[in-house]
């Protein structure tokens, strides 16, 4: 769409930025939080349990992620964005409230699973709305700036746990505010690339002419064959290969690592609960240059070679981070863990870029569903080997695994990807 593509920023883009920033702060915020509360936990008797099972714990909303991206990204190209996102979001934070009143350890579990239903469909369905009004200058750019505001919410929620104290509750219920969010989702306009194919095309003019302020005459493209889970692989199989390896690999690694990293640390550094928080806010502070910079390079040298790099390294500094904890150097390990953050949150800005402009508009949805799937499928299964890998071998030959999985995912995508900076949107 022409108006689009070679369109300049405006008021609305970065209303829009605003609006979806803040949601995927929350998305942070309500992910995250699950490493926090696991550590918590052992203060409550209601919710005692192995690693493995409090590792469960932080997979529970992963696990629900995977089945609410497939869910609502195909919600996302049938009853359109806007709807599906919303949607999404009031499933994740009435969720998250209810959840802040479990009463025991299993049926947190459950409700974690919910939270993640909304929250793995936020997640592809608001890159690929957001996506779809950027001008293909930018996009990368603007994406990945989207995408950094994960790491606010990271930040936020660090210093949440902070404030709180043992209060785990108030971390869940603190997750539930975006639900505040809702009334502005309502105000945002349907995309216009949707409204075409789904051929509502007066109403594709009218919201272009609003938030451009110039008159087009569309016509609708020719309506094409509905697209499955087996199409994508029939019609676009080494993409879908090469997203399902790194889309798998990424979220494994961030998962595996995240989740634990409180406990990551207190066990190599012999550090309290309560300073290792403070540690896990300064390695968050790192994600938004990760961002920033992976934001530069996306449009600069590309999403191919930003991506494969910035996982590479990633997987690098898990692997210092093996070293380091194995030495007992205290600064090597807080070092390491900085560029593991760094560098797989850069990696994280350029997957949510490359992905979109991978499929066309007609399945956008359920192409970026399936990927964001593999993603919670890596992730719910990160925590609980990690826990499991933690009991039987310590805390250095867990970070190890998850580095290893960094670096694979790199290799896919130097192996099978394809370069799509300034490709427009088809």
């Amino acid at each position: 769409m022409e108006v689009i593509e070679n369109s300049r920023l405006n008021k609305f883009h970065y209303t829009l930025l605003a609006i979806l920033g803040t949601v995927w702060a929350f998305i942070a915020v309500n992910t995250i939080s699950a490493g926090f509360v696991i550590a918590l936990l052992k203060n409550d008797p209601a919710f005692q349990g192995s690693l493995a099972k409090l590792g469960s714990l932080g997979s529970a909303a992963l696990f629900g992620m995977l089945f609410g991206a497939w869910l609502f990204g195909y919600l996302a190209d049938r009853i359109g964005r806007k709807k599906t996102l919303t949607l999404a979001v009031a499933t994740f934070s009435i969720g998250s409230i209810v959840s802040s009143f479990s009463g025991n350890l299993d049926q947190l579990i459950a409700l974690r699973f919910i939270v993640g239903l909304g929250l793995g469909g936020s997640l592809p369905v608001a890159s690929s709305y957001f996506a779809e009004f950027m001008p293909k200058s930018v996009r990368g750019a603007m994406i990945s700036i989207l995408e950094s505001f994960w790491a606010i919410g990271t930040i936020i929620i660090g210093v949440v746990a902070i404030l709180v104290g043992a209060d785990w509750r108030s971390i869940l219920l603190f997750g539930g505010a975006i639900i505040l969010l809702l009334p502005l989702l309502f105000t945002l306009p349907e995309s216009p690339r949707y409204l075409l194919i789904k051929g509502r095309v007066k109403e594709a003019e009218e919201t272009i002419r609003e938030i451009f302020g110039v008159k087009v005459k569309l016509e609708r493209p020719e309506e094409g064959k509905r697209i499955s889970v087996g199409d994508l692989w029939r019609k676009y199989g080494r993409v879908t290969l090469m997203l399902t390896i790194a889309w798998f690999s990424i979220a494994f690694a961030y998962y595996g690592f995240f989740i634990w990293l409180p406990k990551f640390l207190s066990a190599t550094l012999g550090i309290t609960v309560f300073k290792s928080f403070q540690y896990f806010i300064i390695t968050a502070i790192a994600q938004l240059p990760g961002y920033w910079s992976a934001a530069y390079l996306l449009e600069r040298i590309g999403r191919k070679k930003t991506l494969s790099y910035y996982l590479l390294l990633s997987g690098i500094a898990g692997v210092g981070f093996y070293f380091a904890a194995n030495s007992g150097n205290e600064a090597a390990i807080i070092a390491s863990a900085i560029l593991f953050s760094f560098f797989n949150l850069g990696a994280w800005g350029a997957i949510y870029a490359y992905t979109p402009e991978l499929y066309p508009t007609a399945v956008r949805g359920t192409g970026t569903g399936w990927a964001g799937a593999m993603a919670r499928m890596g992730g719910g299964i990160a925590p609980i080997l990690a826990g499991k890998v933690m009991e039987a071998s310590g805390a250095a030959i867990a970070v190890l695994i998850i580095a290893a999985m960094a670096i694979a995912g790199a290799l896919d995508v130097l192996a099978l990807g394809e370069e799509t900076m300034g490709k427009e949107l088809s």
